[in-house]
């Protein structure tokens, strides 16, 4: 029996694009490897939105040579997504171990990547990106059991400067609505209570189908399926909520008001280097509409800190627009320059790694003062809560997430995995609350453990 390891980096469209490819591979015959020893192919799903991601990528094939405890004698080493379109065949130099490379599409044909490989024992590339791409996914391949992620669009029309997006995956396709229905109807079939929705601008998605639906006609559908209880989407671009968006979704039993919308800099000098379309006002407008139809929506931002050309007044105006919004999560990446896009190109990267370093922090410890003071509200409410599962930290305990996206910790029993309860919160830290089943007693007050020390730069995961 042939088996196959997958090591995913990157975002949440990898990790459904690593659900497919193992898909692929079983239709194919191979089971899954715990384990790159115990594999004939071993599969790197990479990314290139960062530097810091494509050099976890080099490492990790430099440690995955012919001879290593790592790998299985005889077999074989493909690299496949984001970094595999940019760099192509180069990677072949790179790592001349390495057999196969493929982009974001052609990643489902890696079975007869495989067997050409073995044949031939020859280096191969599929790096076409200009067929549409549709596979028939198979519902019973995914990561969780109650929830799952559903693609529905690739690629981007948008061009931001400092972006390597629209070169890795193209133009932007949306997926008829059917499909996506009829996707998420065999999901909530086989146990799944809970998707999201993705795509490089999800609210977006529909602009190239006939009649031109929109992202809230699509929540709407979703929200018609019986067993469905939660419906979120990433991520947002603050242009695209229009025609009413806001209105036509807060009423909807499915829809979860979290949503997440980079910012990037609250400076217009810097938003109109980025060519990211909107101004300060324009997002703050978005907010508004938002917030009078949904009061308690939460909205989530990126942040890229040390763009080209930024300047410490440019950074203050960056932390006064984080605190007045109110985000309730933040994302901090320090710039990085990617090849070929239009930043690398124009401008030079002369914000100091330090200095990079200091403002990343600094945005990090205003959202740090206002994530705590938002959790520190709910307690003493009785929330609901979806149940994920074991505390990754306390496997005693329960972890599950509220529909704004707030990790709860509680005591209960296992079976209440993927089912909706009410949780009463008794004390809060800065990113997670902590609580009992309504109808448990409350437990002696103790302080809440302090927050996790943050890295740089902060990735989400």
């Amino acid at each position: 029996m042939k088996r196959a390891y997958v090591e995913t980096y990157g975002c949440q469209m990898n990790k459904l694009d690593s659900e497919l490819a193992e898909q692929a591979l079983s239709e194919a015959g191979f089971e899954r490897a715990d384990d790159p020893s115990q594999a004939d192919l071993v599969v790197l799903n990479t990314c290139s939105v960062r530097e810091h991601a494509e050099h976890r990528v080099v490492s990790r094939l430099g440690r995955l040579k012919p001879g290593s405890p790592l790998r299985k004698p005889g077999s074989v080493l493909a690299l496949v997504g984001c970094m595999g379109q940019r760099e192509g065949e180069r990677l072949f130099q790179v790592a001349p171990h390495l057999d196969i490379v493929t982009g974001t599409k052609e990643f489902v044909r890696l079975p007869q990547l495989y067997d050409q490989a073995r044949a031939g024992r020859t280096r191969l590339a599929a790096l076409d990106l200009s067929d549409d791409f549709e596979y028939a996914r198979d519902p019973r391949h995914r990561s969780d059991r109650h929830k799952a992620f559903v693609s529905i669009m690739r690629g981007c029309d948008l061009h931001c400067t400092y972006c390597i997006v629209p070169t890795t995956r193209g133009a932007e396709e949306s997926r008829p609505l059917a499909l996506v229905v009829d996707e998420v109807r065999r999901l909530v079939d086989d146990g799944v209570v809970e998707v999201t929705l993705l795509g490089q601008t999800v609210n977006s998605w529909g602009k190239q189908l006939p009649g031109a639906p929109d992202l809230a006609d699509l929540l709407a559908a979703l929200d018609e399926l019986p067993g469905l209880l939660r419906t979120r989407f990433i991520t947002s671009h603050p242009n695209f909520f229009r025609d009413r968006f806001w209105e036509r979704v807060r009423d909807l039993r499915t829809f979860c008001p979290f949503i997440h919308v980079p910012a990037q800099s609250g400076s217009d000098r810097v938003l109109k280097r980025m060519a990211r379309l909107y101004t300060t006002d324009q997002y703050r407008e978005m907010v508004a509409e938002a917030r009078a139809a949904i009061p308690d929506v939460a909205l989530a931002s990126d942040w890229i800190v040390g763009f080209p050309g930024e300047t410490d007044d440019d950074h203050a105006q960056s932390r006064a627009f984080l605190r007045e919004v109110g985000f309730v999560q933040s994302f901090v990446f320090k710039y990085s320059p990617r090849p070929e896009t239009p930043s690398e190109r124009r401008f030079d990267d002369d914000v100091p790694d330090a200095a990079k370093d200091a403002r990343c922090n600094d945005l990090l410890a205003v959202q740090d003062e206002l994530a705590l003071a938002q959790s520190a509200r709910e307690v003493g409410r009785t929330l609901e809560v979806l149940v994920d599962g074991p505390s990754k930290t306390n496997e005693a305990r329960l972890s599950g997430r509220t529909r704004r996206n707030k990790i709860v910790i509680f005591e209960g029993p296992p079976h209440l995995a993927g089912r909706l309860v009410p949780i009463t919160i008794d004390r809060a830290s800065t990113q997670t609350l902590y609580g009992r089943l309504a109808d448990a007693p409350a437990e002696d007050a103790a302080p809440a453990p302090p927050a996790a020390p943050r890295r740089l730069p902060l990735i989400p995961g």
